[in-house]
């Protein structure tokens, strides 16, 4: 059995595997930071197999049966051990009710679903363990060292306005996944790295993206690039927590310019809520309810800010800068 630790911040996640490969596919959400000892105490355990995924039961009431998004139709109910989502003959994860461990079986030749919503659930249940939570949000760093969370609704730009944010100054540190902890005198997050897809509109706004693009136009009209491609242009962050600044809901403006102006806690968690917090059939699961009192205490500890994006993206870092009374970047 092979054994990788993966660096919770301050925690550890044992990820164990048969076949290294399996491990190493897990690994890339954290961008392949494993090591082969734990460098803080355990919160979590997660062990992946291949095989021939479960399968729901007949006669089991489902909590959830239905489409995923980018990846098709899935069951989620509780069996004797703990909750089950499965992809039927793909991948199947199981929450363990009674441990702080969690299993993965994926079938032969699926591997890359490990990274998907089975393996994004296993990280949740993680650092939930670990008093942190996962938030599907953009994060960049700003010049005095604090991040920006920036959240925002499918389409609005979410992925352009982050890299023209970088463009302007800012550190990335993720254009989709922030892990944030609430736990201590002030709100941290740090990021997970990861390739970018971008979109044709996207590289035709910020020509400076382009060489950097790498494969051809997908079916969905997008390329990706990698880390190591944007770290010739930009500034592209360690894995390290750092105190949060505030929260920024982000979207399109008809007008040529950005703005940005403060925006109420209830629309900021409103929004956060309903991308981050998943209900079944019959209601919210206690792990979903605690993740929402953790979202509510993140967004009353922080200012909030509306940012709404300008058909000239350029502009988005001075405008976010300004409305923190930060003039200028600081070399």
């Amino acid at each position: 059995m092979i054994q990788k630790f993966f660096d919770l911040q301050g925690a550890s996640l044992r990820v164990s595997a048969i076949q290294p490969v399996l491990v190493d596919f897990y690994g890339r959400i954290f961008a392949g930071r494993s090591r082969p000892l734990p460098t803080a105490p355990l919160a979590y355990g997660l062990t992946i197999t291949s095989g021939e995924p479960l399968a729901m039961p007949e006669g089991t009431e489902a909590l959830y049966t239905g489409p995923v998004l980018d990846e098709g139709e899935a069951s989620f109910w509780q069996g004797p051990e703990g909750r089950i989502l499965a992809f039927p003959g793909i991948i199947s994860l199981t929450l363990s009710d009674r441990a702080r461990e969690a299993t993965i079986i994926v079938a032969p030749g699926a591997e890359e679903r490990i990274t998907m919503t089975c393996g994004q659930l296993a990280l949740q249940a993680a650092l939930l363990a670990a008093r942190q939570f996962l938030i599907h949000a953009a994060g960049l760093t700003l010049p005095d060292g604090r991040v920006a969370l920036i959240f925002g609704r499918s389409g609005a730009g979410k992925t352009t306005s982050t890299l023209a944010l970088a463009a302007g100054g800012l550190g990335l540190c993720s254009d989709d996944a922030m892990a944030c902890n609430v736990s201590g005198e002030r709100p941290t997050a740090w990021g997970m790295p990861r390739n970018l897809k971008v979109h044709r509109r996207t590289a035709e706004m910020l020509p400076w993206v382009q060489p950097l693009l790498s494969g051809d136009w997908s079916a969905e009209d997008e390329r990706p690039v990698t880390l190591a491609a944007l770290r010739t242009t930009v500034s592209v962050e360690s894995i390290t927590a750092r105190e949060i600044a505030a929260i920024f809901v982000l979207e399109r403006s008809g007008a040529v310019a950005s703005r940005c102006e403060p925006v109420s806690k209830a629309e900021v968690l409103a929004l956060a809520a309903a991308d981050n917090v998943r209900s079944t059939r019959i209601g919210v699961p206690e792990s979903e309810r605690e993740l929402f009192k953790r979202l509510g205490d993140l967004v009353r500890a922080l200012p909030t800010y509306r940012l709404s994006a300008g058909s000239d993206p350029t502009d988005l870092a001075p405008v976010l800068l300004a409305a923190l009374g930060i003039r200028k970047i600081v070399a």
